[in-house]
This record gives structure tokens, sequence and C-alpha cells, in this order.
């Protein structure tokens, strides 16, 4: 069984993208110093301290780390992308206020209080605003709104 992906999730998956990426950022900044290997504990031979281990697993693998988080970057970045791409669709096909209430939920994190205070609207409107624009994608389909196959 194929899973088709809905919008709502798109959204959500970006966000979590949009989390992620700044971690990425932050340990690209710090040349792999935040960054942790996939297992879950690293011993270097003849150390017992864990900092010490990792440090020494860091120095070992830093080229191989920085090649990591940049290609994570970049996957990243091309999944956000595509996700802008849907809301500008959603702002041609639906309107700015659909658009804006997405883009301040899922792309920029805002919390409820200030997407009501920004947009002077009710925490119920600004969910039926998100519930229209999924509902509507998810009619279309996210590969025909990517490529602005919709009626205006």
């Amino acid at each position: 069984m194929v899973h088709h992906v809905l919008a709502r999730e798109r959204f959500e998956n970006t966000r979590a993208a949009i989390r992620r990426l700044d971690d990425v950022h932050l340990a690209i900044m710090l040349e792999g110093e935040d960054w942790k290997p996939q297992q879950l504990h690293v011993h270097a031979p003849g150390t017992s301290d864990p900092t010490a281990s990792r440090a020494i697993y860091r120095a070992d693998n830093l080229a191989d780390i920085m090649q990591a988080l940049h290609a994570e970057e970049r996957e990243l970045t091309d999944y956000i992308g595509v996700t802008l791409r849907l809301l500008e669709n959603v702002r041609k096909g639906l309107g700015d206020k659909y658009a804006n209430v997405l883009e301040a939920r899922y792309i920029d994190g805002w919390q409820w209080d200030r997407i009501t205070d920004e947009y002077d609207i009710k925490r119920p409107y600004g969910h039926y605003l998100i519930d229209v624009a999924c509902d509507w994608i998810d009619s279309i389909g996210i590969q025909a709104c990517l490529r602005g196959e919709y009626d205006v």
C-alpha cells in the first residue's frame, strides 16, 4: 500500500525539518562540536571518560562529520523549499489569509496567541483557515498543487 502524504502532515514535517535545520546550522557553526554520532556510546581505545572519547572520535572523524552535516543541510533546505513553493500556490489559489496563517504556524513556528494577535483573528478561525487550506491541497494533491494545476 502506498502512503500518500497529506498536506497537514507535510506542514508538520516541515516544522520538524526547520527545527532540525537550526540544530544542523549550529553544529556546522561549531564545526561538529555538538554533533552526536548515531551510536549512543563511542569510546576510543584506552579512555573511560565519555567526553574524552567523544572529543577523540570528533577529531578523528571531523571531515566525515562535516560532510554529513552539509549533506543533511542540503536535504533539509530542499524539503523546506518545496513546502515554501506549496505555500506560495496556496497564496495564489486561496489567498493571503490562508497562506499567512499556515506560514506563521508551520514555517515561523508561532504559537496561537501570536497568530491571533498578529492577524486579529480568533483561534478557531485560525484553525478553520488551516483546515480549509489543507483540505484544498489534499483535494488537488500535493504534487498537482506544486505544479500549479488548480483553478483559481
